[in-house]
């Protein structure tokens, strides 16, 4: 047998997912919606900072777009269920376009700004879980690890996007108003390509449960629950996917300590030295599918432990240059790019910290597409989505004060400690191999345990 790189296996794989015309309009549908909605979150971060001075407001701005899951996570898991997911996407995207209308007008008030981010944020509560409950009904089951990768590439891909390149870029040639209308104008392109994929017949989802739209939600979102819980695989695989979100949240609150901290410059440069991060998950999400052939829950085993190991190098940077600096020679990183000893070990760690995070999402993702009853995807997802947001106010609210009583290095360090604890029970709880039994068993062991749910008529 001929050995092909795993880049150009992955590659040519992505081209025939892209090659199917209802995935093809999902993933750009997707991406378009993603890109605009990080722009928009880094725009008001910085509009929100400039009209009042004060972080506290940022952190504030931050809860309205993570509470709504908390408190509509439940309506939205029964709803996805029971409404066409194609239907969904178009009317999420629509919202958050009449959304970036309010903002135009409304610019200069910061409740109303608040407000206008809760009606922003729960529209697109639905939105995540509504395209990946449709990826299985759009590829083949061999094909779910790729699509599944492609899908957090282009996650990952439009937060560079937005964050990184379109806000930025939009802000510094014209103002709010015109990254307001720009996003608005992205988010009306998705909707019009989501009217699209509704209308294609190829590979249509399987149809919505039909009955009343708003009665027994509780006890529907109950079934979902049991159904997600009574399955070890699923159940390990939902963890994995929530520590994945909480690692995020950890990072982004940690960073501009770090920067003020460990590398002693000023956190606007966090885009610069970070980048290697970025650079390393796609890589990574590349290469999943090629890892993903000695079982998904050892893919997320091996990413999690380069995570931990990561986070320490993070966190012994300032030792690593002390004893470097006094070794001389052109070996040194420090003669490198007219940037300091310090950076250029950030830069280094930074890299494979990406890289190794990238290998947490797709292969539990997968594990939850093979192993989910068709008819309970949109509440697992959405479960899935209110787990995370929950588990990831802890740290919202903790970190900060934890990081004062002690350091951010020390912080680092205990995260990465409870990662390397976590990794252990991943690989103790499913073995190496959880993600590789078929979905027919999987499904046979979720319906012995859970009430079939009746289907509505």
């Amino acid at each position: 047998m001929v050995y092909e790189p795993p880049h150009i296996e992955e590659l040519a794989d992505s081209r025939a997912l892209l090659r199917q015309p209802r995935f093809a309009t999902l993933w750009l549908t997707q991406g378009l919606a993603q890109t605009a909605q990080n722009a928009i979150l880094f725009t008001l971060l910085v509009l929100v900072l400039k009209l009042t001075g004060s972080s506290a407001a940022s952190s504030v701005l931050v809860l309205a777009f993570i509470l709504p899951s908390i408190f509509m996570g439940v309506f939205v898991g029964v709803m996805l269920d029971r409404w066409r997911k194609g239907t969904i996407l178009v009317i999420t995207n629509v919202v958050r376009a009449g959304a970036c209308g309010l903002y135009l007008f409304f610019n200069d008030d910061v409740v109303a700004i608040l407000a206008i981010s809760l009606l922003f944020s729960t529209s697109g509560l639905f939105f995540n879980p509504a395209v990946i409950s449709l990826i299985p009904s759009l590829v083949s089951r061999d094909r779910l690890v790729s699509a599944n990768s492609l899908y957090n590439f282009t996650l990952t891909g439009s937060q560079l996007a937005g964050l990184v390149f379109l806000a930025p870029v939009i802000l510094k040639l014209g103002d709010e108003r015109t990254m307001f209308v720009v996003a608005g104008g992205l988010f009306i392109v998705a909707a019009g390509l989501a009217v699209w994929l509704d209308t294609l017949r190829e590979g249509r989802e399987t149809e919505p449960r039909q009955g009343p739209q708003f009665g027994g939600i509780l006890e529907e979102f109950r079934k979902g629950w049991r159904a997600l819980t009574s399955d070890s695989a699923s159940a390990l695989a939902m963890a994995q996917l929530t520590m994945g979100s909480t690692l995020v949240l950890l990072f982004a609150i940690l960073i501009p300590r770090y920067m003020e901290e460990v590398l002693n410059v000023s956190p606007d440069n966090a885009a610069f030295l970070f980048a290697p991060t970025g650079v390393g998950a796609l890589v990574g999400l590349r290469f999943i599918p090629w890892f993903s052939r000695k079982g998904n829950n050892r893919v997320v085993v091996i990413g999690l432990v380069g995570v931990a190991v990561s986070l320490v190098l993070l966190a012994t940077v300032r030792g690593l240059t002390e004893i470097m600096e006094t070794t001389p020679g052109p070996l040194n990183p420090g003669r490198f790019l007219g940037l300091s000893l310090l950076q250029s070990l950030t830069m280094m760690f930074a890299a494979p910290m990406g890289f190794s995070y990238a290998l947490l999402n797709a292969p539990a993702q997968t594990v939850l597409h093979e192993r989910a009853p068709p008819e309970m995807r949109g509440r697992i997802f959405a479960t899935q989505v209110v787990s995370a947001n929950f588990i990831s106010l802890l740290p919202l609210l903790v970190v900060g004060g934890m990081i004062d009583i002690t350091s951010v290095t020390a912080v680092l360090v205990g995260v990465a400690v409870f990662v390397l604890l976590f990794a252990y029970a991943s690989a103790r709880i499913g073995g190496m191999t959880n993600g590789d039994e078929t979905p027919q068993r999987a499904r046979e062991g979720v319906s012995s345990s859970v009430d079939t749910p009746t289907r509505l008529s």
